[in-house]
C-alpha cells in the first residue's frame, strides 16, 4: 500500500486544481457505486433469510436444508 500511495502522491503533484477536482469526483463516484453494490447484496442477504419457507415442522426444515446442501454441493 505504501508504495501506491507514493505514486499517488508522484502524481497528484503534477495536477492542476481542476484535474484534482476532477479526480476527487471520480473516486466519489466509485466509493458510492461500491455502497450501494453492497447495500444491495446486503438487502438480498436479508431477503433469502426472511424468506418464508413453510415449513410444517423440524423434519421438513431438515429435508429442505439437506435437499440445498446436495444441489450445492453437485
Amino acid at each position: 500500500m505504501t508504495a501506491m500511495a507514493a505514486e499517488f502522491s508522484e502524481i497528484i503533484e503534477t495536477l492542476t486544481e481542476e484535474d484534482l477536482r476532477s479526480a476527487l469526483d471520480y473516486v466519489r463516484f466509485l466509493s458510492a457505486s461500491r455502497k450501494k453494490s453492497a447495500k444491495a447484496t446486503m438487502k438480498q442477504i436479508q431477503g433469502i433469510f426472511a424468506d418464508d419457507k413453510g415449513w410444517k415442522n423440524e423434519q421438513e426444515m431438515l429435508a429442505d436444508m439437506a435437499n440445498f446442501r446436495r444441489t450445492r454441493t453437485a
